[in-house]
């Protein structure tokens, strides 16, 4: 993993979380309708988190150790994922009907995460020490 593909892998990460704007059209809470986690405050975190990736593309060789963190974060983001994928997965199709965007968003948001915490991992492991 060249230093290159590392910054714009933490770039992305921030604009995958960027998105929320978005997917939440404008901090509203039509995502926490289906689930509180995703209220506004929620996803004004989940921005702030991006921010805070694409913040750290320069210095992630000197601070690791973030990378790890950022990591933790994205496993509780999968772990809640597939919890209320596993809860109300079945009415999926009915969100979708409803609200494209939205069942877009809760079919595909854990998915990213699992992508951009393996990522945070490996470069947490990485340059460690």
């Amino acid at each position: 993993m060249s230093d290159e593909r590392v910054r714009l892998g933490f770039l992305l990460a921030g604009l995958y979380n960027l998105m929320i704007i978005v997917f939440s059209r404008g901090f509203s809470p039509v995502l926490g309708d289906v689930d509180p986690l995703f209220g506004t405050e929620g996803t004004i975190l989940i921005f702030l988190w991006g921010l805070a990736y694409m913040a750290t593309r320069s210095a992630y060789a000197a601070a690791p150790l973030l990378a790890g963190v950022f990591c933790l974060e994205k496993l509780f983001f999968v772990q809640h994922w597939g919890r209320w994928m596993a809860r109300e997965g079945s009415s999926l199709g009915e969100l979708f009907a409803a609200d494209p965007l939205s069942g877009f968003f809760y079919g595909a948001y854990g998915v990213g995460d699992v992508l951009f915490g393996v990522f945070f991992g490996m470069v947490c492991w990485r340059y460690r020490n």
